[in-house]
């Protein structure tokens, strides 16, 4: 399954949603409205948790799972990519090397702010279960969503840094190159 990460809907802060997560479609897909028939909500979730699960095995994993989109697709390029197309991009071992320290630096802080992120929610599910205050859940909902907020900048911030080691000509066939994967 293919999961679309849903988190900004439109840019410049005119519409934000809370973290979602949907189902990719493909073209030939039909979408069926609800008919209360309750194979089709059993259906809808179970596609939702296997999202969950594919962001979560992808946030173990180091990966970004659409969090730097923003970059990706206005040609900032993101240094796991440039490594994936360095032969194409004729990347210098200069280059290569700077990319590969900035990959590396970029996953380190990424498993160790996902890791954050997890336990941070599992507190906030527990003092659920726990029945806290109000006041206490928000408080460590907002701590979710600010550490998730800093995991997807160790992300952005990545795209920012890898586009100053490229050429403009690099980066134009990375653009052209991406395109066509997407």
């Amino acid at each position: 399954m293919n999961c679309l990460p849903v988190r900004v809907i439109l840019t410049g802060g005119l519409l934000l949603l809370p973290a979602l997560l949907l189902p990719a479609r493909s073209p030939g897909d039909q979408v069926q409205e609800h008919t209360g028939h309750p194979q089709h909500a059993d259906a809808a979730q179970a596609s939702h948790h296997a999202c969950l699960e594919e962001e979560r095995a992808s946030i173990e994993r180091g990966e970004g799972f659409g969090m730097a989109m923003p970059a990706d697709v206005t040609d900032y390029p993101g240094p796991r990519h440039v490594l994936d197309l360095a032969s194409e991009l004729h990347l210098t071992a200069e280059q290569r090397a700077a990319v590969e320290k900035q990959f590396a630096a970029m996953h380190e802080k990424a498993l160790v702010r996902g890791k954050e992120l997890f336990e941070a929610q599992a507190r906030l599910e527990q003092m659920f279960r726990d029945r806290r205050t109000e006041a206490d859940l928000r408080e460590q909902s907002f701590r979710v969503d600010s550490i998730h907020a800093e995991l997807r900048w160790i992300h952005l911030s990545a795209h920012l840094s890898t586009q100053r080691i490229l050429t403009a000509e690099q980066i134009a066939l990375y653009t052209r190159l991406r395109h066509q994967q997407m």
